[in-house]
This record gives C-alpha cells, sequence and structure tokens, in this order.
C-alpha cells in the first residue's frame, strides 16, 4: 500500500502528534508499505515532504499542487488526514473526494467537548459549512479511545469508526545506573488544557516538603502566567522551568523522576503517559485521557483533574519506598507493553488501512 499522511505540523513543537505519525510511518515501512508525510514544518532531518506557510488557517495554493502531485507520482492508495481545523486537512480532503481516493481521518482529539468549546462558533460554521462534506466521505474515521468514538459518533452517524489508542514503541531499554530523586516531572507543552495550575496548587500542599517539582516544555507566554501563580504560593525556590527537552536528556529526565503527573482537563491517551510507562516510572494522570481504568491497577493512578485528588496521589507515591516505587513502574511497564505497544497493535493498523480501500470500493 501507498499512504500520504497530512499533516499541519511534523516539528517537535506539536508535540505527541509528531511522534504519533512519525511512529506509525517507521512502522508502516518496515512491514514493506510506502508512507509519505506532508507537512508545513519539520525538523532538520525529517525526510518528507514541505509546504512553507505562515498564515494561522496555513493557507497555501501550494497544498493543492502539492498533493496532486505526490498522488500522481507515487500512485497514492490512501490519503490519510491528522487533525481538523487547518487549511490542509480541509483541502486534501476535497482533493481526495474528486481523485476518489479512500480517505483515513485521524482527528487525534480536536473534536473532544472540552476543545470544542474553545471558539465554538467559528468552529461550528467551518464545520457544517466546510470540512464536513469531505469528511463525511472518509472509508474511515479512527479514533484512539471510546470516548473519543463515542464523540464522533455523534458528527458522523454513517461512517465506518476504528479505534486504535496511541501506541509506543517497546525497544529494549539499556539498564543503566538510575538517580531516582523525589522530584515530581511534568513534561509537555505549557497549556492550559494540561492543567499546570491544578499541578501547581497540589504541589504546594504536598506533606512532604522536601520534593522538588520540574516542568519540562517549550518556553512561551503562559509560563509568566504559571510563574506568577508559583511566587504567589511561594513556591520559587522548589519549582524548576526546564524548558524543552528531547532526546537522551528527555529520557534520563523520565527516568529518575519518583513520579510523573499530568492533570490534563483533555487528552486522548497521551503519548507522554505511554513514555513514562515505557521507562518505567510510575505517572499520575487523569481519566480525560481515555486510557483505560484498569492503569489504576498496573502502577499508574487516574484521578478527575482537581487539587484534593491530585494532592492524595501525591501524598500516597511519595511514602513508597524506593523498592516499591521501582515496583509499580514495573507493573506499569508490562501493562503499556501489553495494551499500548506497536509490537503488539501494528497489524491493526494494516488492517485498517485495507479495510479502507475495501470500503471505498
Amino acid at each position: 500500500m501507498k499512504i500520504l499522511h497530512i499533516v499541519e505540523d511534523f516539528s517537535v513543537k506539536s508535540g505527541g502528534l509528531r511522534t504519533v505519525i512519525k511512529n506509525l510511518d517507521f512502522y508502516l515501512k518496515k512491514l514493506g508499505h510506502d508512507s509519505f508525510i506532508l507537512a508545513s514544518d519539520k525538523e532538520k532531518n525529517d525526510d518528507i515532504f514541505v509546504v512553507k506557510t505562515s498564515n494561522k488557517w496555513l493557507y497555501s495554493k501550494e497544498w493543492k499542487k502539492k498533493i496532486i502531485e505526490i498522488t500522481n507520482k507515487k500512485n497514492i492508495d490512501i490519503i490519510h488526514i491528522h487533525g481538523a481545523w487547518l487549511y490542509p486537512q480541509y483541502v486534501s480532503s476535497k482533493v481526495a473526494f474528486h481523485k476518489k481516493i479512500p480517505i483515513v481521518l485521524s482527528l487525534h482529539g480536536m473534536f473532544q467537548p472540552w476543545l470544542w468549546k474553545k471558539g465554538r462558533l467559528k468552529k461550528k460554521i467551518y464545520f457544517y459549512l466546510l470540512s464536513k462534506k469531505y469528511f463525511s466521505n472518509a472509508a474511515i474515521i479512527h479514533t484512539i479511545t471510546t470516548e473519543e468514538t463515542k464523540t464522533i459518533r455523534g458528527f458522523f452517524k454513517r461512517n465506518k469508526l476504528v479505534e486504535i489508542p496511541n501506541l509506543i514503541s517497546f525497544e529494549e531499554q539499556k539498564e543503566d545506573n538510575k538517580k531516582i530523586e523525589k522530584n515530581i516531572l511534568y513534561l509537555g507543552r505549557l497549556n492550559k488544557t494540561k492543567g499546570i495550575d491544578i499541578l501547581i496548587k497540589a504541589f504546594s500542599k504536598i506533606d512532604n516538603k522536601e520534593v522538588h517539582l520540574q516542568i519540562a516544555g517549550g518556553i512561551n507566554s503562559y509560563q509568566k502566567e504559571l510563574e506568577e501563580l508559583i511566587e504567589s504560593l511561594k513556591l520559587k525556590e522548589k519549582v524548576t522551568f526546564l524548558g524543552e527537552v528531547k532526546g537522551e536528556q528527555k529520557i534520563k529526565l523520565i527516568k529518575n523522576a519518583w513520579v510523573m503527573a499530568s492533570p490534563t482537563y483533555s487528552d486522548v491517551i497521551g503519548m507522554v503517559n505511554l513514555e513514562a510507562a515505557s521507562l518505567k516510572t510510575p505517572m499520575i494522570t487523569t481519566f480525560n485521557t481515555g486510557l483505560k481504568p484498569e492503569w489504576n491497577l498496573n502502577g499508574g493512578k487516574l484521578i478527575y483533574p482537581n487539587v484534593d485528588e491530585l494532592l492524595e496521589s501525591f501524598n500516597e507515591v511519595l511514602k513508597w519506598s524506593l523498592e516499591e516505587r521501582n515496583a509499580q513502574g514495573v507493573l506499569l511497564y508490562n501493562y503499556v507493553k501489553n495494551e499500548y505497544s506497536w509490537e503488539k497493535k501494528l497489524k491493526d493498523w494494516e488492517l485498517l488501512y485495507k479495510k479502507a480501500i475495501v470500503n471505498e470500493k
């Protein structure tokens, strides 16, 4: 099969979305399929197609030209559209419709109720007047969680929906001498959706006053608001902003954390949750991620995004001995390896694409 992925942004700024699509592209190629990516931005060493645009909607006449050029030259069998609200997704669905190329649509949580509230009127107008006609032509709409499946069914009554969770690779990690410290780590975008304010407020109330909070994520304007909150709670000496981390630095940071926390208001699995598990670090996150309830029984903790529940979880995990902490990390590792790994679930993606081709015919 020959698959073209349409992505609004493939740079590290896109966060977990980049990781998901990069892995999907890698594993499809590993199975012997031809996989191509077209995006508005990338990292220096990425071997993908790019249409450079600077406006907020990412509009450019070049998108249509490039999509047609790639589909013709590469004899594309499927166009896989990632995301919902920008011009690349709209124009690619339109091109696919007119060229009768099967569409697989992954909305990546962009129709979740909490996010739908932001700019609701604009999104309604855009969806019902422009994109719905072409999105409704999708051979398959891919969903990530059971909650997302229910939400998407409300918008697309007749489309075939297939649920495959976000996945992570479990390549063998070398065992090194970890220096685990009683640090709480947040790693991800600095965004109000992520509940970082809840994290800071809960941290200010923990029983163990020797613990440090580390916040890793690209610096942006929201950081100033968080710094003001930290200042008001007299936590300046206990909280460190690390900026963007990646590669070996990121792996080391995760491995050495006592626990990671992401009290997000809205997410679909969340790659950071899977990354923590793959490195045997316990992870506190929310039911809003759509993770299975068994997460709670296998070294992780699921809460609702509020200060009291997060504080209770913090106080519990900070009382663990090092041996207990490590045992919980191993439990989470084994659970995620079985339920959310490429090694176990890759064939589901191959089957999805095959069904998309059959459905279109």
